[in-house]
């Protein structure tokens, strides 16, 4: 049974060290690696090592004798160094009581960074998502029962494709795409794609023996779409669902306090709050997923009528407008 929320805010120190950890973590900034030189085919060439959820990754940077790699290495030297201050910064905030995701979650939450799915319109939704709000929000939202095994992503523009920084394994020949399920396995080498029943299409859902569950969410674009839409870059099919597309809507930037802290994109918490008011009246009035959507609810909803009551007013009045 879910219980109430304690909702006090947190101390301005905590809140201003969130806030410079966000304005340091850029999705733009090159990943934190050790630099090393390797002699192939008679040349010298730059090396990054880099982790990427429980693998570490080594990717090819270019010759020695270019100027502009070797500027490159020394911006990954120095992002390395600024990441060490910023994971000190983040054990802080944990000692201060500040929740992360755990470590498996926050595992794919760094991969699908680093293959820079954020950047390309997904979306973290959900209880994990939620997570984030307390920080964001400047206040302690503690609650009982509130752990879950699953990750959900929203995949706004499904016409996205795996690739970015994650992408090169060891050199430049590297494939240019990864399917979802090899980039699970950077997280999490026993994540399964769990096929769809009845359906020839690419698997939704990937679990791991941990129980931890990924799921990948579209917004219905049809009235009567029920199938799950195919994304062949990705090796992977979206459940279509209804709302989603309100919920995603003008999805914010947070940082996940996971290493030396992970850029991701979470709905607005106004939106959020609605969307599971919406999401509790459609489930079983005894499930005990409504109950959660109606306590996440009604924490976030109290939190903003005392700190920006008009983003709710203005959530209701466009959710309202979509019929």
């Amino acid at each position: 049974m879910y219980t109430d929320f304690a909702v006090r805010r947190l101390p301005l120190s905590v809140q201003s060290l969130y806030a410079d950890l966000v304005q340091k973590v850029s999705p733009d900034a090159p990943v934190p690696g050790s630099i090393s030189i390797r002699m192939v085919h008679n040349v010298e060439r730059y090396y990054s090592t880099e982790r990427h959820g429980a693998k570490r990754i080594q990717r090819y940077l270019g010759p020695v004798h270019d100027p502009a790699i070797v500027a490159m290495a020394e911006t990954i030297r120095r992002e390395e160094a600024i990441a060490k201050q910023r994971r000190k910064n983040i054990t802080m905030l944990k000692s201060a009581g500040v929740q992360g995701p755990s470590q498996e979650v926050g595992r794919i939450l760094e991969v699908m960074s680093r293959a820079d799915l954020f950047e390309r319109g997904m979306v973290l939704v959900g209880t994990i998502a939620f997570q984030t709000y307390p920080i964001l929000l400047g206040y302690d939202l503690s609650a009982s029962g509130m752990m879950t095994q699953d990750v959900d992503f929203v995949a706004a523009n499904v016409s996205v494709s795996i690739g970015g920084r994650a992408n090169a394994d060891a050199d430049r020949t590297a494939p240019k795409s990864l399917d979802m399920l090899t980039l699970l396995k950077r997280a999490d080498d026993s994540f399964v794609g769990v096929p769809n029943l009845g359906r020839k299409t690419y698997p939704n859902k990937f679990t791991a023996t941990n129980g931890l569950d990924v799921e990948l969410l579209t917004p219905v674009r049809k009235r009567d779409e029920d199938n799950p839409v195919a994304l062949s870059a990705w090796g992977v099919s979206a459940v279509p669902l209804h709302y989603l597309e309100y919920l995603v809507q003008d999805a914010m930037p947070a940082v996940a306090l996971h290493g030396a802290g992970v850029p991701i994109l979470v709905p607005q918490p106004a939106r959020y709050a609605v969307h599971k008011l919406i999401v509790a009246q459609l489930r079983d009035a005894h499930s005990g997923k409504a109950g959660k959507d109606r306590v996440q609810a009604k924490a976030l909803m109290e939190v903003l009528d005392e700190s920006d009551p008009d983003t709710v007013a203005d959530a209701l009045d466009d959710a309202i407008s979509r019929g």
